[in-house]
């Protein structure tokens, strides 16, 4: 599977709000429930780039060790 795979089932899954969520955004004023909306999906959108590039770096440091152990 590739990166841009995972990352779309990753936001596909992540940023969708949970019930907690989403009765959270339903007790605030009217005026700021598009704001929270907007925070929250943001918030999201970056804990997913963490992961995926968290996810490239060790794909890198792996194929590094690979490439070390080939050259002897």
């Amino acid at each position: 599977m590739s990166i841009g795979g995972v990352s779309g089932q990753l936001a596909g899954g992540i940023l969708n709000n949970t019930k907690l969520e989403n009765a959270w955004i339903s007790k605030a004023p009217p005026e700021m429930q598009g704001q929270l909306k907007a925070q929250l999906e943001m918030q999201k959108m970056q804990e997913t780039v963490q992961m995926i590039t968290q996810m490239m770096k060790t794909m890198h440091e792996m194929s590094m060790s690979i490439i070390r152990n080939i050259g002897g």
